[in-house]
């Protein structure tokens, strides 16, 4: 009896024979409840014991399938469970305890990646790591790329927070974003010259031939079309240089409320043909920054050219600058399609582009406008519902710092 009570104050409902009832007649009807009590809550337990057991089995059958490495890792660097992929990479035993903080055990280039990571207060994070295949003792080491991204979660049986690893090889994706970049570089300079030719041609065609509702209509769409093109071009080789650290910032005192007005009486005539309205909202006086001018204009008309590109027909753009504590807040909005939630965060990245936007450019413009802000100390975000328009902001360190 005594064996019993010990078992069920342990929860271990598994009984090798049955209570016997001796003893007091008076216990009788209690050992009986007892036994089938026992039984009961061991066959609980059984059940519930094979229902983990098989879902352990299911997800590590689902993340040995992902052809990405997977681990989980308490908040003390211990593995609690990963995939052989990740093993393999790491270089550590499945028994192993610690995967960042002993230097015997797993591969030193990605340790102090790991440490920054379990230190990190943020909810998601995310770093790229070269790693030297072969050994960076070699002359010269071929390196593979990788992405480590991590994500928060509370380990519940113990209550203490936990982190998702997951690394990713991206040097195949490197290589063909390098690839493509050195070929829109190069066909972008080789065009810039007889492009440059046309608008300067179509822009003096209009001011010397004879006018006409046709004449001026074919060669407004020619300067127009012109104009677009080598903003396309710019917005490439802008996004190189600022990528590659080659473009430095020409940086002079300029009114944020003169680069809107400049911005606006650019695209007023297109937002009028489109029968838009669009409007623009400055603030009192002069609104003072340090920037560089054509840079931050660049990044303006981009948001701007975007709205009016894929806003409807009659439908409203309102560009707006206003101060916000110390920073220049520079917003556009729209009443457009809108954007998915889930790729409201991607949009910056380059190439990427909206599924029904896929042939309207290379899918450049946001990113370089990102790297723009970035550069200057700002950030750009995007707030939007699917169906209700988009307005796309960004904000910039305000003053004059040089004389």
């Amino acid at each position: 009896m005594s064996g019993a009570v010990k078992a069920f104050k342990a929860a271990d409902y598994r009984l090798e024979s049955p209570l016997v009832k001796e003893g007091w007649p008076e216990t009788a009807g209690l050992i009986s409840a007892l036994n089938r009590l026992m039984l009961e809550l061991g066959a609980y337990r059984s059940f519930h014991l094979n229902q983990v057991v098989e879902e352990r089995a299911k997800a590590q059958a689902l993340i040995e399938t992902i052809s990405d490495a997977v681990l989980l890792v308490d908040d003390r660097g211990r593995l609690i469970h990963s995939n052989k992929l990740a093993l393999s990479i790491l270089r550590v035993e499945a028994e192993t305890q610690d995967i960042v903080f002993p230097d015997s055990a797993g591969e030193a280039v990605f340790r102090p990646v790991l440490r920054d990571i379990l230190a990190s207060q943020d909810n998601f994070v995310k770093a790229e790591v070269s790693v030297p295949c072969g050994g960076a003792e070699q002359e010269c080491p071929i390196y593979r790329d990788f992405r480590v991204m991590s994500n928060q979660f509370l380990l519940a049986a113990f209550r203490r927070p936990g982190r998702v690893i997951v690394i990713r090889d991206v040097t195949m994706e490197k290589e063909i974003e390098s690839a493509r970049e050195t070929f829109f570089q190069m066909i972008t300079h080789d065009m810039r010259a007889p492009l440059t030719s046309i608008q300067g041609y179509a822009e003096l065609m209009e001011k010397c031939v004879p006018r006409s509702d046709r004449t001026e209509k074919y060669l407004s769409a020619i300067v127009n079309s012109s104009k677009r093109l080598n903003g396309m071009i710019e917005d490439i080789l802008n996004t190189i240089k600022l990528e590659r650290g080659g473009m430095a910032l020409v940086l002079v005192n300029v009114d944020a409320a003169s680069l809107c007005a400049r911005v606006y009486e650019a695209y007023e005539p297109l937002a009028a043909r489109r029968n838009m309205i669009f409007s623009v909202t400055l603030p009192e006086g002069v609104m003072p920054l340090s920037a560089d001018a054509r840079l931050l204009e660049r990044v303006i008309s981009n948001l701007v050219g975007n709205s009016l590109k894929f806003t409807p027909p009659g439908g409203s753009v309102k560009l707006s600058c206003l101060r916000e504590g110390a920073d220049a807040v520079f917003s556009v909005a729209d009443n457009g399609p809108g954007i998915p939630k889930e790729k409201q965060t991607e949009i910056f990245e380059k190439f990427s582009q909206l599924e029904e936007h896929r042939y309207m450019g290379f899918g450049l413009g946001l990113a370089m406008c990102r790297m723009a802000v970035d550069l200057h100390g700002g950030r750009i975000w995007v707030d939007s519902q699917e169906g209700r328009g988009s307005t796309f902001s960004f904000s910039v360190p305000g003053g004059w710092k040089h004389g």
